[in-house]
């Protein structure tokens, strides 16, 4: 399953300049492992909520998608609205400089 339009998720992408390649989808539609593999995306973002992606989900990420850069970030400043907003700008920024460096 992926965030797309008409999410909260997809909203915040778009102010800090992330194009999500399923922002012509609606909501939370599933995918599979050939679609990524199509699609190629530059990142794949992992949340760490509600299900908990760790490093031992990058290899099997990287087996659908070999040239997408796989990242772990925070669920809470992707999809929690509300007061963590006043983090999320600072969070993605840190999170900007972080994939520049990958």
């Amino acid at each position: 399953m992926v965030a797309a339009e008409n999410t909260f998720i997809n909203h915040l992408l778009k102010i800090f300049g992330v194009k999500n390649i399923f922002e012509n989808e609606l909501r939370y539609p599933e995918i599979n492992p050939q679609i990524l593999s199509k699609l190629k995306p530059d990142f794949i973002f992992l949340s760490s909520e509600p299900y908990r992606f760790t490093e031992k989900h990058f290899d099997e990420f990287r087996s659908f998608s070999p040239t997408s850069k796989v990242v772990i970030v925070d669920g809470e400043m992707f999809s929690w609205y509300g007061s963590r907003l006043r983090f999320t700008a600072k969070y993605f920024k840190e999170l900007q400089r972080q994939i520049e460096e990958l």
